[in-house]
């Protein structure tokens, strides 16, 4: 069987986030195709399928390790074997470049955008590299690629729209139940592109029940209408979702790039209130059809949404969560998603 390197600076289970969740969907999946994960942190979750790599140094949000750039060079065979890299990864994009790797495909997943002094200078490599190195670049949709000022600058042959997809869960949610009397769910832990001061605001004003999930939300703890749940296992989760008024997410920059959480309430049949970030977000949520899209950063905007679904009709309500579920049924599942990686391998190895 041909083999698939995944690269990506952490993993789960030591890291819990949207890229690594994506990876972990993909390389647990069946396969006609041998997957693998090069990552860097904890060897202790070393596997057949997970190769972790200790870290030497890192600055900002990129990482390197020695090990790993010694263990590409060794033993990946640039002719027979296939690297997915999941970006953006500057020291990794860097190195693989100098040393002349070109059995790439790349997901991109989200432009850089805090380090904007690192981007100045780092924007005209990954330009050069995407063009030259990359065989395609697979993004997670389109209304990303449309808005990224690096993508514009790529051919659109190399790019490749697939959606992130999720597994479907056991059970069958009940989408003609109105719920709004229970919790609102916020998920997702204390970066700085979340929104958690924007959140701390609209709960402390709120006299409705808030579930968070996630960590480092200890700024919140203050809050009596509040319950935080960290660490939780798939089931409690999948239980609070499905017994949630709605989704309140509340990122307030691009650095939310598409939101696999928004997934988990579409799969849930649970409304969404999010913000207009002109990335994959506002395409996932449809305004008015799955839930409400407010201004971004706006306290009032939220206000006034969650004032509206509060508002509607129980037909209305539920017609929201039936809308929710069909989205997720067209579009976002695991088997739609892995379908479409495939045919991206298939191509690469001529099969």
């Amino acid at each position: 069987m041909k083999k698939i390197y995944h690269l990506y600076k952490t993993f789960q289970p030591f890291t819990y986030g949207g890229v690594e969740a994506y990876i972990e969907s993909i390389i647990s999946s069946k396969s006609t195709f041998n997957h693998y994960l090069l990552s860097i942190g904890d060897n202790k979750y070393n596997n057949k399928q997970k190769k972790i790599f200790k870290k030497n140094f890192s600055y900002s949000s990129d990482v390197t390790s020695f090990k790993l750039l010694k263990y590409l060079l060794k033993n990946i065979n640039k002719d027979k074997d296939l690297i997915h890299l999941h970006s953006p990864w500057p020291s990794m994009e860097i190195f693989l470049l100098i040393c002349g790797f070109k059995n790439l495909i790349i997901t991109y997943h989200s432009d850089i955008v805090r380090q904007k002094y690192i981007n100045f200078f780092y924007k005209p490599i990954n330009i050069f590299f995407l063009n030259n190195n990359v065989k395609k670049i697979v993004v997670t949709s389109k209304k990303y690629f449309e808005t990224s000022d690096l993508l514009r600058k790529i051919s659109n042959k190399k790019v490749k729209v697939i959606p992130i997809g999720i597994s479907n869960t056991p059970y069958s949610p009940n989408i003609n139940k109105d719920t709004r009397n229970n919790h609102i769910i916020f998920i997702g832990s204390n970066r700085s592109y979340k929104g958690i001061k924007l959140l701390d605001k609209v709960i402390s004003s709120s006299s409705q029940k808030f579930v968070c999930i996630g960590s480092n939300l200890s700024s919140l703890r203050h809050n009596k209408n509040l319950k935080i749940y960290e660490n939780i296992d798939e089931s409690l989760k999948i239980k609070l979702l499905s017994e949630a008024s709605f989704m309140l997410m509340t990122s307030i920059s691009r650095n939310e790039a598409f939101g696999i959480v928004l997934l988990e309430a579409l799969r849930s049949g649970l409304p969404i209130i999010s913000p207009n970030l002109n990335s994959g977000v506002s395409w996932v949520n449809k305004n008015k059809i799955t839930g409400y899209i407010y201004k971004t950063k706006s306290y009032d905007d939220i206000i006034n949404k969650i004032v509206k679904i509060n508002n509607l009709t129980s037909e209305k309500y539920i017609e929201l969560k039936s809308n929710a579920r069909k989205r997720y049924e067209s579009n976002f599942t695991l088997e739609i998603m892995n379908k479409k990686l495939n045919k991206v391998y298939n191509e690469y190895f001529n099969l």
